[in-house]
């Protein structure tokens, strides 16, 4: 087995929590559905271990102050290391003189030997599904001699795409190999980020989810961003006499990111082309998600909703919209805070239809007066509930409102915003089935 973590696994082996004085112990590190854990024994109430999961009252007479429970710790086994990051203690069993505790990580770096600090990075690659498509790169070229009938793949990278001095798209590929009947070869694109000081993941990662959003609002699909590798400083690349060659990418596993989805069905064309922005149009796409966050954030978290009934889906929109007519008279229209907030929602959804009214590929007054209607249904008690074909054409308009007015935004022309939304399945509205 290599060094790995694939959901189902379960290893065996030492730990280390980088301490000279604590003792030895065993450990066993699983990856599950739930997470990735390590299971660690304690052998009575006053072993050290003991107190990761039952406080300070359990206490060994020589020390008079536990150390606490570090945030980072290694496992290692005959397969390799593997470091655990931002580790909290969840859960344990025991019978008061011996048990067994469960520890959770945030993020799992493959082959780390050392204590290196990885609670925070200098660089940080992510996988954001449909990337590649939109970007409209390949890795590899095929090359097929009929007469010899020989097969030729030449894989090479693509350069990188420069977004920002922070933000890159790196064309790769990848080889994964089943035994002797398979090869398959993949095109990839790394998201990017670096950092010349060491920096929160969550700091390096911001990019990376505003180019996943951006797919989420460009096609209307739930695209997911990963974490695949990360880079130290003071983790180099070594070779086996101590000798440094440049910097290291170790293999991330991040347990609870979303597992990749299925491919879209049907026809899913993107509003926002990548050759409609360029490197700047995207940097234009990452300050407008800064500013509109309050209104964007709802939206797009609205895709990843399933198995919920329309109400849901308004309820979820509704603030959105609120939101994003609040900050238009404020940003666009020099209204105080106070001023825009109040303003009725009617008046906010007529202020975001003055900036797509040219476009937008329905009754733009009749949205406005109807979502309207529909919103305040679902939040007062005291108003008629619409019906359920009401509130999800409403809740399908707005959403197509927003994105439009993102594209807009973008400086996508009026002409092509036509084109496509001609070809964009949610312009088609829900019907009662006879």
């Amino acid at each position: 087995m290599d060094n790995d973590l694939l959901k189902g696994t379960r290893r065996v082996g030492n730990l280390v929590d980088f301490n000279a004085n604590t003792p030895p112990v065993s450990a066993t590190l699983v990856r599950e559905d739930e997470g990735i854990s390590l299971t660690v024994p304690w052998s009575g109430s006053d072993d050290y271990y003991s107190s990761w999961f039952m406080g300070e009252h359990t206490r060994r007479p020589e020390l008079a102050v536990w150390p606490p429970m570090p945030k980072r710790l290694l496992f290692q086994d005959s397969h390799g290391s593997v470091l655990l990051v931002d580790c909290w203690a969840r859960g344990f069993h025991t019978n008061f003189s011996t048990g067994t505790g469960r520890v959770w990580a945030r993020y799992a770096v493959l082959g780390v030997d050392g204590d290196i600090d990885y609670s925070v990075v200098n660089g940080v690659r992510s996988e954001v599904t449909g990337l590649r498509e939109w970007l409209g790169v390949e890795s590899f070229k095929e090359d097929y001699d009929f007469e010899s009938r020989v097969l030729t793949i030449k894989a090479v990278s693509s350069e990188p795409i420069e977004v920002s001095s922070l933000l890159k798209f790196r064309p790769s590929w990848d080889v994964t190999r089943d035994g002797h009947e398979s090869t398959t070869i993949k095109n990839l694109v790394f998201c990017e980020s670096r950092s010349s000081d060491p920096s929160s993941w969550k700091d390096l990662m911001g990019a990376h989810w505003g180019i996943r959003d951006l797919l989420v609002v460009s096609r209307w699909v739930q695209e997911t961003c990963t974490i695949l590798q990360a880079q130290h400083a003071d983790d180099p690349l070594k070779t086996m006499d101590g000798a440094e060659h440049g910097e290291q990418w170790r293999t991330v596993i991040e347990p609870h990111s979303d597992p990749s989805p299925s491919p879209p069905t049907g026809q899913r064309p993107h509003l926002v082309e990548y050759s409609d922005l360029g490197p700047n149009g995207i940097a234009l796409w990452l300050s407008l998600r800064e500013r509109f966050q309050r209104a964007l954030d709802p939206i797009i978290s609205d895709r990843f909703i399933s198995k919920v009934g329309a109400i849901t889906h308004m309820a979820q929109v509704g603030p959105g919209l609120e939101a994003l007519g609040f900050l238009i008279m404020q940003t666009k229209d020099g209204m105080s805070a106070s001023e825009a907030n109040r303003k009725p929602l009617r008046a906010r959804l007529d202020r975001i239809l003055r900036e797509i009214e040219d476009v937008v590929p329905f009754d733009g007054s009749d949205w406005a007066a109807g979502m309207t209607e529909a919103y305040n249904g679902i939040k007062h008690a005291n108003r008629d509930l619409p019906t359920e074909l009401e509130l999800l054409n409403r809740w399908r308009e707005s959403v197509l409102a927003v994105r439009i007015w993102v594209a807009r935004e973008l400086r996508v022309k009026a002409e092509d915003i036509r084109s496509r939304l001609e070809r964009d399945p949610q312009t088609t509205p829900y019907v009662t089935r006879t």
